[in-house]
């Protein structure tokens, strides 16, 4: 179940700490901020949990009609609508089938408002010449998004993120989710140090550790 996907518990501690080595050992070199983050879910899609009982009651509901007996227990004829119900709401509770039913733009729209509402509540945004880059991975959804602030984005060509993401994305795939952090935080610590190149008065304007979040 979605419920189940404990983004605080999909690294172990030594995996954190090699995440979180990777973003001061990028910094060392740029005066850009580098976030990386990872979330359960970008938002619970109730509606989906909400469709499945209507599905399954409306499913058991017919079968009663249709299996009626008028000699049997009432009690037989209202099991098979709660019982439908009930399989229905499971049965969209599992992640493998929950994601099919939820329309792609749905998905796409939920991921984009969770990076852009993280990039705000983590500080990217007010960061020295809106230099930061937020790298956001929901299990769920299975989306990677790299956010950079415009400084950055004034720089750099388009699709420079693509890697980036093609890298994390591949590495959750593969099961090396840890290893794929470390390169894309080394790949945005190269970018941001072409254009950004640490000054002898920065200082580190945001925590370095992995951020995560339900």
């Amino acid at each position: 179940m979605v419920s189940k996907m404990n983004a605080d518990k999909y690294f172990t501690l030594e995996e954190q700490e090699k995440i979180h080595q990777a973003v001061v050992d990028a910094e060392q070199r740029t005066s850009g901020e580098i976030v990386p983050m990872i979330v359960a879910t970008c938002r619970p899609y109730a509606e989906i949990e909400l469709g499945g009982l209507a599905a399954g009651l409306t499913i058991g509901t017919l079968a009663a009609l249709f299996l009626h007996d008028p000699w049997g227990p009432i009690q037989t004829q209202l099991s098979l609508p709660l019982a439908g119900g009930i399989l229905g709401y499971i049965l969209c509770r599992i992640p493998a089938i929950k994601r099919r039913l939820i329309p792609k733009t749905s998905i796409a729209d939920a991921v984009h408002l969770r990076s852009l509402a993280a990039f705000t509540a983590h500080g990217l945004h007010y960061t020295k010449a809106h230099t930061g880059i937020l790298i956001l991975a929901s299990l769920f959804e299975r989306r990677v998004v790299v956010l950079a602030g415009r400084g950055i984005n004034d720089k750099v060509q388009p699709g420079t993120w693509d890697e980036i993401v093609g890298i994390i994305a591949s590495g959750l795939k593969s099961k090396d989710g840890c290893a794929a952090f470390c390169a894309a935080i080394e790949e945005c610590g190269k970018i941001l140090a072409e254009h950004f190149p640490r000054s002898p008065d920065d200082r580190n304007e945001l925590e370095d550790k992995l951020v995560t979040e339900q």
